[in-house]
């Protein structure tokens, strides 16, 4: 019992989607095909390391606010000790940059900013506006830490690009999220619809990017599929905005559960849309594989961790 408690502590459920945000960036900076390395391993486990420590001392920095409103979190419950979620927070914060620095002191500096911002959220920037835009930035950040590894700034616009649209679609859902954790008390009426739909136009509007900023030739068939896939998510989230009955704490969770779910989702997408052939990049470092892995499996693999984020989410809720 002790183990499940750190692992609800650290949200073990939305680790893939940690680890899918620098699986696409990286495909996004290689022109869509991922050349996988070890530099690469090591951003993963830098990027998980950056996000659940930033879990861990968001709890330490809200026990106090969970024992009235969450009273059955690890924190309040007495399951795992304030002193004991503190250190490890600030351990994986620190750890997340040096790994990242192994890989390429680019990539180290880059994930030192995420770490930072996400530090800053956790301990004083909860504004309304300031704290989505805080997550924003770190998933957007999280996201572009590939292209610390590439010098070739021929792909740049397009994870730019992608990387806003991502960052915009976090922001929105923050500002859901932050009426399911009572900091917004004004009354819901119709504000989780709007931002709800918000979210179903930035899937909607990814199919649009890669052919109008990729810099190779975008492969149809993969675009097709990744276009197939954002409107089936975003028809998810459509409906659920639609649905007549007034909305609810308990309704806008069961939303905001769906969107973090889609953020596996957008980056698969991303990687499907931005595949492109061949794969060759001989510009690159003698060091990168001359043929990379195609964008359109990257976003299968991606994929994969959908339904091991649905089962775990069960026994440790990612919100």
């Amino acid at each position: 019992m002790k183990l499940l408690a750190w692992g609800r502590l650290l949200r073990l459920s939305l680790a893939p989607s940690a680890a899918a945000d620098v699986l696409c960036g990286s495909t996004l900076a290689y022109g869509g095909s991922l050349h996988w390395t070890s530099a690469t391993t090591r951003l993963v486990a830098a990027s998980l390391c950056v996000y659940h420590g930033g879990m861990a001392l968001n709890d330490w920095a809200d026990r106090e606010h969970d024992r009235a409103t969450r009273p059955d979190r690890p924190l309040p419950s007495g399951a795992v000790a304030a002193s004991g979620a503190l250190s490890l927070g600030l351990v994986l914060l620190a750890l997340g940059p040096l790994l990242a620095w192994s890989a390429a002191p680019a990539a180290g500096y880059w994930m030192a900013g995420v770490a930072v911002l996400a530090a800053v959220y956790d301990l004083g920037g909860r504004g309304p506006w300031s704290g989505p835009l805080l997550l924003a930035l770190c998933r957007a950040g999280n996201l572009g830490v590939g292209f610390a590894l590439v010098s070739d700034s021929r792909w740049r616009p397009l994870g730019l690009a992608v990387g806003l649209a991502y960052g915009a679609y976090v922001f929105l859902a923050s500002r859901l999220g932050r009426m399911e954790d009572r900091e917004d008390a004004r009354p819901l009426g119709s504000r989780p619809r709007r931002l709800l739909l918000g979210c179903a136009a930035l899937l909607l509007l990814l199919p649009a990017i890669p052919p109008g900023l990729s810099r190779g030739t975008v492969e149809p068939t993969s675009w097709v599929i990744g276009a197939v896939l954002v409107v089936g998510a975003s028809y998810g989230v459509l409906r659920t905005a639609w649905t007549r009955r007034p909305w609810t704490p308990a309704r806008v969770e069961e939303a905001m559960g769906r969107l973090l779910r889609r953020l596996l989702v957008f980056t698969a997408a991303a990687c499907m849309l931005a595949t492109s052939w061949p794969t060759e990049v001989p510009c690159f470092p003698a060091s990168v594989p001359a043929t990379g892995l195609p964008g359109i499996l990257v976003g299968v693999a991606i994929l994969a961790g959908y339904p091991a984020a649905h089962a775990l989410r069960r026994v440790f809720p990612p919100s």
